[in-house]
């Protein structure tokens, strides 16, 4: 029997250290609740609302005069409709960074559908919004689709 204890100790051990060093990431209820609560947020067309949703590394782009005009652009789409659960497509971890989690977001707004990807960072195991695309025939050519996109 203290054989048996001593592996589910050192196996016990080893996740919360995966855990602690961020290479286990959020769990997929985490990554719904917060993307269903920053996809409205992102609907308002405004860079300034996301700022409590970002890294500091997204924060710091926003505010560039480039990405303002990005946001003039994401406002052609309209008004939010609907949106589909997201689906999390991809999963990494950074050293000293945290996990990141590639989140893709089927929406309908006024002027047609788009595609939102998000980027999240867990990081202490709080999620934070690390970039955003967004792909939508409203941007331009849609034969040019899924190239017309516009990335913060």
């Amino acid at each position: 029997m203290p054989a048996l204890y001593s592996v589910k100790r050192s196996w016990l051990v080893g996740i919360l250290v995966l855990a602690a060093c961020g290479v286990i990431g959020p769990s997929k209820e985490a990554v719904e609740k917060f993307s269903t609560e920053v996809v409205p947020v992102i609907a308002e067309w405004r860079a300034d609302a996301l700022k409590p949703y970002g890294t500091e590394e997204f924060n710091s782009t926003i505010d560039s005069a480039d990405q303002q005009r990005k946001f003039i652009v994401f406002s052609k789409l309209g008004d939010l409709s609907s949106f589909e659960p997201p689906a999390m497509t991809g999963y990494f971890s950074s050293t000293g960074k945290g996990t990141f989690v590639t989140v893709d977001i089927n929406a309908k707004f006024a002027k047609g559908p788009a595609v939102i990807r998000m980027v999240l960072r867990s990081s202490g195991g709080e999620l934070k919004l690390n970039a955003l695309n967004i792909r939508s025939p409203a941007f331009g050519d849609p034969s040019a689709q899924p190239n017309a996109v516009q990335q913060i």
